[in-house]
């Protein structure tokens, strides 16, 4: 039988721990939606909405009645069938085999796919209105795929047990700072890019790989032995309290800091940004006993990412004024520079999707045709400025006094096409 490791039993528990709590805060709180409640609600408040008009043409026209339930089930594809009761159990009024579809119900009380909404006369019941609704046909995958707390358990339950199995991994890592650190653990860490520092409790370095030292100005000074906090390159950057320092701070409280940002301004030479990450280093009785720091150096890559940003900010104030010329454009290639209205095809394809749009959903579209009487006259007596001031006068007129939604374009020399959706004549 395969032995579980104990990181991966401790993931695991975590993980079941978890999905009883979602589980629980859920019961509690209704933290996930119910899928079947609120289509339980959306059918009730239809079948109140049926009822109330039910109520109405009840104690008028029974046939009447019967056509206006048979309206709402076609209408409606959801509708299996319709009916109103009495209170003695008689239908006064029912769709196409009603009976055979509410006798399938699960009783007087309603279900999903069987609602009952009382009528009154008065204040006495004399009976109800029976809405019976088509049953989904759902497998068990596509139930549990409704359901937001089993789609989220189901999420948490792989996802959780990768990560605390990796937390778990991380965290049960001992190392002794004691013991003598042998030659291929220095050569590893002079392999690492990183610049690497191991300490003691008192944060003195106890190993020092060459990135670390050539982050120095001088690196022929053996940092070995001197606290971490007092070398010179690295104290201009450091908070003044030595108690938040990164590696301080991982030693006295037992837990990795990560991601700490460094900056170092060195007289009259570059600035540089390292990103500093400390481990403490514990015993096999948890005691802590060490840090190892690492220092990233990112002054290239900050640099690339200050450029980056700034190209980036350029190209969008380039790109916003490029899409303001096209925009201007655009509008410059299909309106009348004279009036503003649109100019003959940008107006026909307009036109043409409002008379789809009125085809499709069936309602009214109206069209209006004019032009300037005797505007010829105008132009023989007075010229064509003044001819172009009455054409530029009457688009600013029509497009002051229609309404936004309208289509105005000038098709001619004093021709206008007016185009009004849902209006009718």
């Amino acid at each position: 039988m395969m032995r579980i490791k104990p990181t991966v039993q401790i993931a695991l528990a975590l993980v079941f721990v978890t999905c009883a709590m979602l589980v629980l805060i859920n019961s509690m709180f209704q933290v996930f939606p119910n899928p079947d409640a609120e289509i339980m609600r959306a059918r009730t408040a239809f079948a109140q909405t049926v009822a109330a008009e039910a109520a109405t043409l009840a104690q008028q026209d029974t046939k009447l009645l019967e056509r206006t339930l048979e309206g709402i089930r076609e209408r409606n594809a959801g509708v299996r069938s319709v009916g109103v009761r009495r209170q003695d159990k008689g239908l006064v009024a029912q769709t196409a085999q009603h009976e055979k579809a509410w006798g399938e119900g699960a009783g007087e009380n309603s279900v999903l796919t069987h609602i009952s909404v009382p009528l009154t006369a008065g204040a006495q019941g004399w009976g109800s209105v029976e809405v019976s609704f088509v049953p989904e046909q759902r497998t068990l995958l596509e139930r549990v795929g409704r359901q937001p707390l089993w789609i989220t358990l189901l999420c948490v339950i792989p996802m959780g047990l990768f990560l605390y199995w990796v937390y778990m991994k991380r965290a049960l890592v001992h190392l002794d700072p004691t013991a003598v650190i042998p030659q291929r653990v220095r050569v590893a860490f002079n392999v690492m890019t990183e610049g690497v520092a191991v300490l003691d409790r008192q944060g003195r370095i106890l190993l020092a790989n060459n990135a670390l030292r050539a982050l120095q100005s001088d690196e022929s000074i053996d940092p070995v032995g001197k606290t971490l906090s007092s070398l010179s390159w690295l104290a201009p950057g450091l908070p003044a309290d030595a108690s938040e320092h990164p590696w301080n701070g991982a030693m006295r409280g037992g837990k990795s800091v990560t991601n700490q940002w460094i900056e170092l301004h060195a007289a009259g030479g570059p600035s540089r940004t390292l990103v500093v990450n400390c481990a403490p280093i514990a015993d096999h009785k948890g005691a802590v006993r060490g840090c190892l720091a690492t220092f990233d150096d990112l002054t290239e890559l900050h640099q690339a990412n200050e450029q980056l940003s700034k190209t980036l900010t350029e190209l969008q104030s380039s790109q916003e004024q490029i899409e303001l010329k096209n925009r201007e454009l655009e509008h410059l290639a299909t309106h009348d520079v004279l009036t503003g209205c649109l100019t003959r095809r940008p107006f026909f394809d307009r036109m043409t999707q409002a008379f789809e749009h009125a085809r499709r959903r069936r309602t009214p579209l109206a069209c209006a045709v004019l032009d300037v009487d005797r505007f010829k006259s105008i132009n023989d007596t007075f010229g064509h400025a003044v001819g172009d001031q009455v054409v530029q006068e009457v688009g600013r007129q029509l497009l002051a006094s229609f309404r936004a939604s309208d289509i105005v374009g000038r098709c001619g020399g004093d021709e206008f096409y007016i185009g009004m959706p849902e209006c009718d004549m």
